[in-house]
């Protein structure tokens, strides 16, 4: 039987190394084929990297494109890395006759399972009104009810873009030790996904990566 192939595409390249780490420890028999498109952040992400109130229709047409294209390589699923364009994806894998999953999908039903004080941990504002978005949005869909704790892990992003993985990890790691009063922390980033393994465990507070949550949630659709 050939393997099955996973299309992984990002707006950024830090993001591959976390995704190909959990497809190595949780799903190794998968193919994962990487697809980078960094005009997603220069074309339609403030250059402080907020998000716009409104997506331009270019945006969603780039992003419809590079899931096809995805597909087109022979992808047997996707998973979409880029925090900040969950509502794009969801829009652009309509009529797709494989599964798309957006970043947080597979995270956000796993910090629900443990319980509804949910925690995020992110190094961007944006991904902090992301992922609240989302989570609204999951909540809505399932009748759930939740409190949520926030914080941004300041100045990890830039050194991360700068080469300085490790800096960026201890600035997450101090952030998360501050971050208590939940039943779960959410990770945000995709470059975030090898950072627990540097976290001190907390009884009680499971941490969630966006990269081994979705790779986990595609195997059980595709692989059983």
């Amino acid at each position: 039987m050939s393997r099955l192939r996973i299309g992984v595409v990002s707006p950024t390249e830090v993001a591959f190394p976390t995704v190909t780490a959990a497809f190595e420890e949780l799903w190794p028999d998968a193919q994962p084929v990487c697809v980078l498109d960094q005009s997603l952040y220069a074309d339609f992400i403030n250059a402080d990297m907020t998000v716009p109130e409104v997506m331009p229709d270019a945006a969603y047409d780039r992003i419809a494109r590079l899931l096809r294209y995805s597909a087109n390589s022979g992808a047997d699923g996707i998973i979409f890395c880029g925090s900040v364009f969950g509502r794009l994806v969801e829009a652009g894998r309509e009529g797709m006759d494989i599964p798309v999953l957006t970043s947080y999908e597979g995270m956000i039903a796993a910090a629900f399972a443990e319980g509804s004080r949910l925690g995020i941990l992110a190094t961007t504002p944006g991904t902090i009104k992301c992922l609240s978005d989302d989570i609204e949005r999951y909540a809505s869909a399932h009748e759930l009810t939740y409190t949520l704790t926030s914080a941004v892990a300041e100045g990890a992003f830039d050194v991360l873009l700068e080469g300085d993985r490790n800096a960026h990890d201890d600035i997450v790691v101090e952030s998360a030790a501050r971050i208590t009063e939940c039943d779960s922390l959410m990770l945000g980033q995709f470059s975030m996904g090898l950072v627990p393994r540097k976290i001190t465990p907390m009884a009680g507070r499971p941490v969630f990566t966006a990269p081994y949550t979705a790779v986990a949630k595609l195997k059980a659709e595709l692989a059983g």
